[in-house]
């Protein structure tokens, strides 16, 4: 028998078949490297979506500021929680808060992690994403990183503060194998898929150039060469279908009808299995969406991957639809109108490409109306490339997701309006505890003022007996110290308020260590102390807040005085440390050889109303606020204080803060108000013949003030209320009075609006004559309200009669 070629026919299979191969070869590869990127966006968007919602949960200001040992407070524990709450409920393998160290360099913060976590301060392996998270950008690693828990992909996100600045870092770890096999399962079924085709199109190659060859040498010539016409073929075996060697043929073509189809059935289940994983893998990870899309940007057509669930007339699966005409008319069915024209905005084209110019994924919040029900939704876009992978930078098509989020959002609303229903509540508690403390300030000042008063005056009897004269010395001593009571009290609420500020003057210093020197000095005499006071290269001219640089020195040297008994010592040193361009560093340094304390009671030492001893309290008359007070002036002045302490040996202080020195203008300005305060020390100018108005209503202190005023040779009128005392003003010709002296809290009238009412009249003098606070009202916001009225100085209540004649002379005589 001679050799058959393949005919025709059979070139056409296997160069089919062989083209099919090749075809599905570049296809398998095509689809792997398609999924690969596919898959590896979609769980990198799901990464970042958790460490975006766990960084918008924490407050960046409080997580900027921990420190280690704030370990097991509150706040650390708020945030804690706060992370576990997602490593409890989230397919991840860690999650924990970073922190910028130095440059490249970053540290663990807070770490929920049970086993092993990662202690605060302990370094944080570097990668490319916490770079970008560390300048404020949301990033997720491109490779895995290995460290001392295993090798993992991580996403971070940054917490802001309120102020705008990064103040930590999210960071969530995904075991890189974990991540790995999500992406090469994916690639694997498809690799699987190809070699399935490629193996059955190898088949049909050898089926094609072998069997079908040996079956048709089976056949008849006039078979072979009616393969070029089968309709001839097919009317041949009609014909001779009752003649068994025929039927044998068409048996056989037959058989070969049966093989090509189960092979077209394999492919076609081949391409089925296919989409299925596809559809599979889209359906697991489009799971939290109510509607997915496919968005070609540059035709403006859009492809219906999943359909909406709550729309029951929607886009099908696979349908088509014009894109942006199709999600308008959807916002303008189902979105609110509040919501309405932000989110048109927000899917237009050419804004859609500017906001994935440089982002991943771009999102917007929006609230839904159906059938009377309203619910928040989100539709979220993300480019099929990431930005770097674009060629050409563009956007060119994109995937649209519609999510259901109304229970998280409402929650987070919810918690929102808790949170701000809270500091509505502590801002209301905390205004009602201002006007406490003022209140209090007032109603005790008022008879404070009468004991103090009345006893400096009794004092100047020269016919007291000496008995009486040390009953009236001791009621002083308990008056003043029941005044420093009220006064560290008043100091502790403002503090806790934030309401304390720093008042920045041009002072001496030199002055100023003269003062706590003469003071102090005295304060040791008096009890038998030693005292040494050396300053080193601490003098000159300085901006800052001179008075509660006084208190905090005065407080401590007061306290050596008072701790130390009689034979001890007490010094004071002060040094300057460092010298710059605009500002110079100073130490003071107090030491004494008193009572001391225990060194574990000294982390202690700067709590309110904190003793190391109960009997303290009694024995030296200590309120425990004086220290706190001290702490929290110096903290604000960005200065240090540090306590070394032994008990029974004495105990040293150490207080570091920088001063702003002041320009020459400023040095001129103190140099010559020194100069004029000496001047007037030498001889004080007389107040004989002057008259004042009063306005004061209660009895005990107008009583008071006049025999101030009079022991001067002044002349007092008396109003007893604000709208009296501007009627007086009126009444009398300019000039008459030479200074008003104006209390704050009157009946009828109060004195900042009678001081208003008397700036305000068309009057020669109305616009220069002295008006002066002489108030029970003593916080420093008082003072501000005071000036802004119009008054001159504010003077606190108990009146300390040589301030009030000196404030008289300065406001008088220089007017």
């Amino acid at each position: 028998m001679k050799k058959i070629e393949p005919g025709p026919t059979a070139w056409i299979i296997i160069i089919t078949s062989v083209i099919l191969i090749a075809a599905n070869l570049l296809l398998g590869s095509v689809l792997v490297s398609s999924s690969q990127k596919s898959m590896t966006t979609l769980i990198q968007n799901r990464m970042l979506d958790v460490s975006k919602t766990a960084a918008d949960m924490l407050d960046g200001d409080v997580l900027d500021t921990l420190k280690a040992e704030d370990k097991g407070t509150k706040p650390y524990q708020e945030i804690n929680d706060t992370l576990a709450h997602f490593q409890n409920n989230i397919e991840l393998k860690y999650i924990y808060c970073v922190r910028q160290s130095g440059e490249h360099e970053f540290t663990f913060t807070v770490d929920p992690t049970i086993e092993d976590p990662g202690e605060f301060g302990m370094p944080v392996v570097r990668t490319d994403a916490l770079e970008r998270a560390a300048k404020g950008e949301s990033a997720v690693d491109e490779e895995p990183y290995s460290d001392d828990w295993g090798r993992f992909y991580s996403a971070y996100s940054p917490v802001f503060t309120s102020d705008g600045r990064v103040g930590g870092i999210v960071a969530v770890d995904f075991d890189a194998a974990w991540y790995d096999e999500q992406i090469s399962q994916q690639a694997k079924a498809i690799l699987r898929s190809s070699l399935v085709a490629v193996v059955i199109a190898i088949l049909f190659v050898l089926f094609a150039s072998s069997r079908f060859r040996k079956q048709m040498n089976t056949i008849t010539q006039d078979v072979a060469d009616a393969v070029k016409d089968m309709e001839e073929l097919s009317q041949e075996f009609k014909l001779n279908s009752s003649s068994p060697e025929s039927s044998d043929h068409f048996h056989e073509v037959k058989d070969l009808g049966v093989t090509i189809r189960q092979l077209k059935e394999a492919l076609h289940s081949y391409t089925e299995n296919l989409h299925s994983e596809a559809n599979s893998m889209i359906t697991a990870l489009s799971s939290d969406y109510r509607g997915v899309y496919y968005i070609d940007l540059d035709r403006k057509d859009g492809v219906c991957y999943q359909q909406h669930n709550r729309i029951d007339n929607g886009l099908r699966k696979g349908a088509h639809f014009p894109y942006p005409e199709t999600v308008q008319k959807y916002a303008e069915t189902y979105i609110t109108e509040e919501y309405r024209e932000d989110f048109l905005k927000f899917i237009e084209p050419e804004a859609v490409k500017a906001a994935l110019a440089g982002e991943r994924v771009i999102a917007f919040l929006y609230m839904t109306r159906q059938n009377g029900q309203e619910s928040y939704e989100m539709v979220k876009m993300a480019g099929v490339r990431h930005p770097e992978e674009r060629t050409d930078g563009k956007v060119h098509a994109l995937g649209m997701g519609f999510a259901d989020v109304d229970k998280e959002t409402r929650k987070t609303l919810e918690q929102s309006r808790a949170l701000s229903d809270a500091l509505s509540a502590a801002e209301a508690a905390n205004k009602a505890k201002t006007v406490f403390f003022s209140n209090m300030s007032h109603e005790i000042r008022t008879p404070m003022n009468a004991i103090i008063g009345l006893d400096r005056i009794a004092l100047n009897d020269d016919t007291l007996s000496d008995t009486t004269r040390e009953y009236l010395e001791k009621i002083g001593s308990s008056a003043d110290h029941l005044l420093m009571i009220i006064n560290d009290i008043l100091d502790m609420s403002r503090i806790e308020a934030g309401r304390m500020v720093l008042h920045e003057e041009a002072f001496s210093l030199d002055e100023l260590l003269e003062q706590i020197d003469v003071m102090i000095k005295g304060q040791c005499s008096e009890k038998g102390l030693a005292w040494d006071a050396r300053h080193k290269n601490s003098g000159g001219t300085f901006v800052g807040d001179d008075t509660k640089l006084k208190q905090v020195l005065i407080n401590i040297l007061g306290n050596s005085v008072k701790f130390t008994p009689k034979g001890g010592s007490v010094s004071f040193t002060s040094e300057r440390t460092a010298e710059y361009e605009n500002s110079a560093a100073f130490r003071f340094v107090m030491k004494d050889t008193g009572i001391g304390m225990n060194p574990e009671y000294l982390p202690k030492l700067f709590e309110p109303f904190s003793q190391e001893d109960p009997s303290t309290k009694t024995k030296f008359g200590s309120t425990g606020l004086g220290m706190s007070i001290t702490k929290s002036i110096v903290e604000m002045m960005d200065g240090d204080i540090t306590v070394e302490s032994k008990k029974n040996e004495g105990t040293t202080f150490t207080v570091t803060v920088t001063l702003l020195k002041a320009s020459s203008e400023e040095e001129d300005a103190v140099r010559k108000a020194k100069l004029a305060e000496s001047d007037a020390g030498e001889e004080k100018i007389s107040l004989q013949g002057l008259r004042v108005l009063l306005a004061e209503d209660i009895a005990i202190n107008t009583e008071i003030a006049k025999m101030i005023l009079s022991s001067e040779g002044m002349e007092t009128e008396h109003a007893l209320n604000g709208k009296e005392a501007v009627e007086m003003y009126e009444k009398n010709p300019p000039h008459y009075y030479d200074a008003i002296l104006m209390d704050m809290r009157m009946p009828e009238m109060d004195g900042l609006e009678a001081t208003r009412f008397i700036r305000a009249m068309d009057k020669l003098d109305a616009k220069t004559i002295p008006i002066i606070a002489l108030t029970a009202n003593a916080f420093q916001e008082d003072v501000q309200r005071s000036l802004q009225a119009g008054l001159n100085a504010h003077l606190s209540k108990p009146i300390e009669p040589n301030l009030l004649k000196d404030t008289l002379r300065e406001l008088i005589f220089s007017a």
